[in-house]
């Protein structure tokens, strides 16, 4: 079975088909899921999202090319004094270095004379997961406030072992006898021609 089965026989059958994007944060305490569209949306799989129309935004969601990780951010705008206060003194707690996903769903919309009547195909898809790293919080001179979280793609860690460093010593210590990182140090800066005749 392909993805999208019942995305693509919808669309296959003439229905309209919109996309919306779906931003699930996994917080220390609770998990918060939000959409961009309005009101609650329950997915296929059962998830409830909570809707904040325009006041939210996603940027950044790329791929990782190059060696490159780019960051992503997640902005909510519109927010009071209240929820500031609880973003910056409760972030260090709840939301460092936790995993923030971003998702699609896509609609079949049936009636045009209600168009925002979202009816859900197929499950969410995940497009691309990151960890939470730092707040930026601004408050504009018509008293707007808002929140931005920065997130790093998992990609950036590619290149960072578990626990464990790339060295003779540490691969004997976990591994007894293996000889597999006995030749790791005086393989730096060596200069290999190949092929040799």
């Amino acid at each position: 079975m392909g993805l999208f089965p019942e995305t693509i026989a919808y669309a296959l059958s003439g229905g309209r088909v919109d996309v919306a994007w779906l931003v699930r944060f996994d917080f220390t305490s609770e998990t918060i899921r939000l959409w961009n569209g309005n009101g609650q949306l329950k997915t296929m799989d059962g998830a409830v999202w909570e809707g904040i129309g325009q006041l939210g935004g996603v940027s950044g969601i790329e791929q990782a090319v190059n060696g490159e990780a780019p960051q992503a951010t997640f902005t909510l705008a519109g927010i009071d004094a209240d929820v500031m206060r609880l973003a910056r003194d409760e972030f260090e707690a709840q939301v460092k270095g936790r995993l923030v996903y971003v998702l699609i769903q896509f609609f079949g919309v049936e009636d045009e004379d209600d168009p925002d009547n979202q009816r859900p195909l197929d499950s969410p898809y995940s497009l691309w997961c990151g960890r939470l790293l730092s707040p930026t919080f601004t408050f504009d001179a018509s008293g707007e406030r808002s929140v931005t979280l920065a997130a790093e793609s998992l990609f950036s860690l590619r290149s960072r072992p578990n626990y464990a460093m790339y060295t003779d010593a540490d691969q004997r210590r976990r591994f007894p006898g293996d000889r597999g990182f006995e030749f790791v140090g005086s393989l730096v800066n060596k200069v290999v021609t190949w092929p040799d005749y």
